[in-house]
């Protein structure tokens, strides 16, 4: 078979991003709530899982307590040195306690915070990778997210007919839907072509780029 012929070849594929991100809580604790499903469209900055605030809290208070603490002995000592009563290395000593406690309070204040797992950018959920009552570790994914922005469509080239293609070749994309502007085919290029077959389906996987398509293209939809 011709490269030629190989470009006039089918395949099916769906629609899918290019980038797709894991999100995941910066503190460990139990999740409390979850407030989106997956397919779910989401915009940047919206919340979209608690997990229990109650520790992050007491130390939130307890560290702001010792900042408090620290300033008044600060300020004490401050005045002793006005009189000559101390050292300027025991004032140096409560500056650099203070400082400590100070960042201390910041970092608590901002741990309180990560309780709330919120959306870095718009796009869509998904899928959804723990549940409420799922007690969760620093990091570990809790939702995956597909960005709005560049779509393209990814396909599976059967073993025998995946070294009649190379990357960077045309190729034409149309839509198992018809109506709009979804419907009308789109020109693209073959992006990727995995080195490595599928075990199971003994299938290369690829990915065609898609010239001038709507951002907002459906995730998942079919395409030819």
């Amino acid at each position: 078979m011709t490269a030629t012929q190989a470009m006039e070849r089918s395949y099916s594929g769906e629609v899918r991003a290019r980038i797709e991100t894991t999100l995941g809580f910066r503190i460990a604790g139990k999740i409390v709530e979850r407030r989106v499903d997956t397919g779910q469209a989401v915009k940047a900055g919206q919340v979209l899982a608690r997990i229990d605030p109650t520790d992050a809290g007491l130390q939130a208070t307890q560290a702001e307590a010792q900042r408090a603490l620290a300033a008044a002995d600060l300020a004490r000592y401050r005045d002793l040195k006005a009189k000559n009563y101390i050292s300027a290395s025991a004032l140096e000593a409560r500056e650099t306690a203070f400082k400590a406690a100070d960042a201390q309070a910041s970092l608590a204040k901002n741990q309180a915070a990560y309780t709330s797992l919120v959306a870095d950018r718009a796009g869509v959920i998904g899928q959804v990778l723990a549940e409420p009552g799922q007690v969760v570790s620093v990091g570990q994914a809790v939702f995956r997210l597909v960005p709005d922005g560049e779509r393209e469509i990814a396909i599976a080239l059967p073993e025998g007919e995946v070294s009649t293609f190379k990357l960077g070749q045309a190729a034409e994309v149309s839509f198992w839907a018809t109506s709009g502007a979804t419907g009308k085919p789109l020109a693209g290029r073959l992006r990727e072509i995995s080195p490595v077959a599928d075990p199971v389906t003994r299938t290369y996987a690829a990915r065609v780029s898609l010239k001038d398509a709507d951002p907002l293209l459906p995730l998942w939809m079919s395409a030819t």
